[in-house]
């Protein structure tokens, strides 16, 4: 997580911040009005496309804005509350582990061609698992916190919020991604031509760093889902149920420990090599 804190020192990069918070911020705002799923918590979301988009783009950065984003998006939208703490955090992650998986997608991202881009089949589906898979972190981040807060049941707000930020990603994602990275490119703002290579985590096992990423985060959603069913009484599609439950919140706990561990084991370096134009 070496750059996350580094790239504050880079100008270019701040100014990246600021570019995806305010194009995230102002697309969640127009549809704060739109179809509303939990009043004052979410809605349906076309404007998560743009997380992993601009986290793939930007990096750090990307990941930066879409927290800084949805915050605003929050504040100006009505919507900002006690779940908007938990967002933030969950936003971070739309943004980050996409950027930080990228390297280690099992293959199908090819080392000799790191680009950012949905040039191929490949990177389609490197694509779509990076942004499920950051989908359904964040939406257990901001979930788990909902119900111990007994503020929304947790498997209600999980599955909504994981089929909320996918449907976006999965259907416009891979067209934005390969329509901006050529212009991106060209102007010099992909975020590994701004960064310096040594202001970037180096990593130490990037397959297990994947594996432990996606178990945290599809493998959270799962065992909290059938225990906050089962345990809690909860419905996926209904409010019923106990909130705040401990059973709940200790078997979701230790597969977020495990999503904060694969972003340290997950690198970046790797993708500092020649990209195809």
């Amino acid at each position: 997580m070496k750059e996350v804190i580094t790239m504050w020192k880079n100008t270019r990069m701040i100014i990246l911040v600021a570019l995806s918070a305010a194009i995230y911020a102002a697309f969640l705002i127009v549809f704060k009005g739109g179809i509303v799923i939990v009043p004052g918590i979410t809605e349906v979301r076309p404007a998560n496309v743009f997380p992993p988009v601009f986290g793939l783009l930007f990096g750090p950065a990307g990941a930066w804005g879409a927290a800084i984003g949805n915050t605003i998006g929050d504040l100006f939208g009505g919507t900002f509350g006690p779940g908007s703490i938990f967002g933030f955090f969950g936003n971070f992650l739309l943004g980050f582990i996409p950027y930080k998986m990228w390297g280690a997608t099992f293959g199908l991202v090819k080392q000799d061609d790191m680009s950012p881009t949905t040039n191929n089949f490949r990177k389609i589906l490197a694509f779509e698992l990076v942004s499920l898979t950051s989908s359904a972190a964040c939406a257990i981040v901001i979930a788990w916190y909902l119900d111990i807060a007994q503020i929304v049941p947790f498997a209600f707000l999980a599955i909504t919020i994981t089929v909320n930020n996918f449907a976006a990603a999965f259907l416009v994602g891979p067209i934005l991604l390969a329509l901006f990275y050529p212009r991106v490119k060209r102007w010099g703002l992909v975020w590994t031509d701004i960064m310096d290579k040594q202001d970037v985590a180096a990593g130490t096992a990037k397959t297990l760093g994947s594996l432990l990423m996606i178990v945290g985060s599809l493998g959270g959603l799962i065992v909290g889902l059938l225990v906050a069913v089962g345990a809690a009484g909860q419905q996926i599609y209904g409010f019923t149920g106990t909130q705040g439950s401990a059973a709940v919140w200790i078997a979701v706990l230790p597969f977020l420990l495990l999503i904060v561990v694969a972003g340290f084991i997950l690198g970046g370096q790797e993708q500092f090599v020649e990209e195809e134009d």
